[in-house]
């Protein structure tokens, strides 16, 4: 059985999917180097939506019907869910809240 809580997913600029996923942030930080990448890295949570997570940890709450529709789940992503930005392989922006 693995401990392991949480992915990294990559995606590329102007990307409409993630590339890679890897199961530790110095895997993929290898990877974004290695191959001069440009795109954003983000830490999500393992078994289950980052829409649950938010509201799990405190993050989200729900205030009108439209938190709890469908295509507004289906699109959510947490500005609490850690992510790094990176352009030609380089860290630019980390943020970790």
């Amino acid at each position: 059985m693995s401990d392991l809580t949480s992915v990294y997913l990559f995606s590329a600029q102007k990307s409409n999917f993630s590339s890679a996923v890897f199961s530790n942030y110095l895997q993929a930080k290898d990877w974004i180097e290695n191959n001069y990448l440009s795109g954003v890295l983000i830490e999500y949570p393992l078994d289950q939506s980052c829409y649950d997570w938010a509201i799990n940890t405190g993050h989200f709450k729900e205030k009108t019907p439209i938190d709890r529709a469908p295509v507004f789940i289906a699109k959510f992503v947490s500005a609490y869910q850690r992510n790094w930005h990176f352009e030609h392989g380089e860290l630019l922006v980390h943020t970790d809240v």
